[in-house]
């Protein structure tokens, strides 16, 4: 964004800011940086955490001599088929899968495996160009189009869980916490649905065995991580993906109302490599991020739920335009101590006007994911 769009901490913070929105062409942002070198001498690191850019800031530290993930590196973290690898020597189940490099291999997997299948980009995010395939029509319909650069693996049924955080240069987790997602973002996007999730104050000790191996086994270091799971119903975690950034939209600031701390200074001391031997954290609240969009009509205003949420609603923020596809066009960010009154408080800003007769199929959403995140 252009400087004079900075809030004024971030401003006086920073002894330099170059704004370039050519952050698709490489050259581009390969001379800014060289420019920044020759006025302020070496450069430490190049991060950022948008999935977009992971491979661009490794290709600018292979270029320029930065320590870091290479581009081929973060090329590799970003595959799924290189996680399953991963998570594979890390002893953490994943669903198998292949690369469409035909439609027999596709129909010979499906054979195999049966319906449904899940079609996702080998490296991607989002659920962008994800989809379900559930018959053999569905199927000959799918391969019809180009799938270059997929993959297809079987669908898993399960609510989906994290393992969120934060290593530091050994490694070594200095902070970590998980979030419950009502459904699947695939799904999100498909049916432009309300979506929310929320964190957990305790994580299932198995769940976070599961994360622990699987991060000792991609061997970070120096990054937010976010691992995504399927909680099965017999009390198994199936590994989704693994991603060297920390979660999306508004979740870091979701990660400090929960702790009531400030994880973008802790991921400052890890950087600059500050001994963090000390450190201790609680997880105050869970929080929870609540969406709506502007095409659906809904019971409570925006005035009334600031009247009535209280406490409970500590931030509204609107969603940039690129994201509103998944998460709504309006972030309800929320907090309490209890779970059950959080879940009432996701009810109460997402709830349809009452004379729509669906009020009551989304509290019985907000409950069954209660259930399924508590199994």
């Amino acid at each position: 964004m252009p400087e004079s769009d900075l809030a004024p901490e971030a401003r006086h913070a920073l002894e330099h800011y170059v704004f370039e929105p050519r952050m698709g062409e490489y050259e581009v942002l390969l001379g800014v940086v060289t420019s920044m070198i020759a006025r302020h001498g070496p450069i430490d690191f190049v991060e950022s955490n948008g999935e977009h850019w992971l491979e661009v800031e490794g290709r600018l530290r292979g270029d320029l001599g930065i320590e870091g993930l290479t581009a081929q590196e973060v090329r590799r973290l970003r595959s799924k088929l290189a996680m399953a690898e991963t998570f594979g020597k890390a002893g953490v189940p994943f669903p198998p899968g292949i690369r469409c490099v035909s439609p027999e291999a596709v129909k010979d997997f499906a054979a195999k495996h049966g319906f449904p299948l899940v079609f996702k980009p080998d490296s991607g995010s989002g659920a962008m160009s994800t989809f379900r395939v559930s018959t053999d029509a569905e199927l000959e319909a799918a391969l019809l189009a180009p799938l270059h650069g997929h993959i297809v693996q079987p669908f898993i049924e399960g609510t989906i869980v994290t393992f969120d955080g934060l290593v530091d240069r050994a490694g070594r987790v200095v902070f970590c916490t998980s979030h419950a997602y009502d459904r699947g973002i695939m799904e999100l996007r498909a049916g432009a649905l309300d979506g929310f999730y929320y964190s957990l104050r305790s994580i299932p000790p198995t769940l976070e065995q599961v994360g622990r191996r699987a991060l000792a086994a991609f061997a970070l270091r120096q990054r937010f991580f976010h691992l995504e799971f399927f909680a099965r119903a017999d009390g198994s975690y199936v590994a989704l993906e693994m991603n060297v950034r920390p979660p999306g939209g508004f979740t870091t600031d979701m990660m400090n109302f929960a702790c009531d701390f400030d994880v973008y200074a802790l991921w400052a001391a890890v950087m600059v490599g500050e001994s963090l031997d000390d450190l201790s954290y609680e997880r105050k609240f869970h929080t929870a991020h609540a969406g709506r969009r502007h095409e659906r009509a809904y019971e409570h205003s925006p005035e009334e739920l600031l009247r009535q949420l209280g406490d409970t609603l500590f931030r509204v923020n609107p969603i940039p335009a690129a994201f509103a596809a998944t998460m709504g066009n309006t972030a309800y960010l929320l907090r309490h101590r209890r779970l059950e009154a959080l879940l009432a408080a996701i009810r109460m800003v997402q709830q349809p006007p009452l004379d729509s007769g669906d009020g009551q199929d989304a509290g019985a959403r907000v409950q069954g994911s209660c259930r399924e995140s508590q199994r």
